[in-house]
């Protein structure tokens, strides 16, 4: 039986049965992964541990004829736990609904490790996040992690003279900078949301057969003034 080895992170789980699930993964050699691991709904399973959404994890996947069966995976560092780390209900929603979108975006089979950093960059603002949160802020990193995201997979929107001077400033940061460095920038609460506005103009029409789900969450944490979800 062939296996497949990788440092991956975890971007969603969902049950398949009464003891399995059924996790999304992106690993740094091989991309979108899909696995099941078997008995990870029980409470005695060691394994579900070192898988929970946000994790960086090192795997090993058995390939199957119906379904590629996640053998082994063990968290790569004290971050492993980052999830314990993420304290707010901003930083949760921010994380969970950039993980969606990877998962929507990105194919199976096609690999790009810049993705992979900016999932762990995302994670890291996300926990420094957690001491500076703000509605505001949480909206800035997901649509600056967003906004990155569709320019690595070549839906780089254009922010062009038609767009707010102050809006288009934050975009060239945003491209730029790690996002970490988001926490630090200041500017009107109106340019974060127009901003937003023009992440989310780009993710429509991005080749999503729908929403992610993970954005309903941000737009009640984000709460823009327009009432328009990101």
């Amino acid at each position: 039986m062939p296996y497949l080895r990788d440092t991956a992170f975890i971007l969603k789980k969902e049950p398949v049965n009464e003891h399995d699930r059924r996790y999304i993964l992106y690993g740094r050699d091989h991309g979108l992964l899909t696995a099941v691991a078997r008995g990870t709904s029980l409470r005695t399973s060691k394994q579900a541990g070192h898988l929970e959404p946000f994790t960086e994890a090192e795997i090993m996947i058995a390939k199957g004829r119906a379904w590629d069966k996640l053998a082994v995976a063990r968290n790569v560092s004290e971050e492993g736990v980052v999830r314990l780390q993420l304290r707010t209900i901003g930083a949760m929603a921010v994380m969970g609904a950039f993980c969606d979108l990877v998962a929507s975006l990105t194919r199976s089979g096609v690999c790009d490790a810049r993705i992979y950093d900016l999932i762990k960059d995302t994670r890291l603002a996300c926990v420094k996040m957690d001491s500076v949160a703000s509605s505001t802020r949480a909206s800035f990193i997901f649509s600056g992690s967003a906004l990155k995201l569709l320019d690595l997979l070549g839906y780089a929107p254009i922010a062009n003279e038609s767009i707010n001077q102050d809006v288009r400033k934050l975009v060239a940061f945003a491209r730029k900078f790690p996002l970490t460095e988001a926490l630090r920038i200041t500017a009107a609460p109106i340019v974060f949301n127009e901003f937003s506005y023009f992440v989310e103009s780009a993710l429509s029409h991005a080749p999503l057969e729908k929403k992610p789900h993970g954005f309903k969450t941000v737009s009640v944490i984000a709460s823009p003034s327009r009432g328009v979800a990101i």
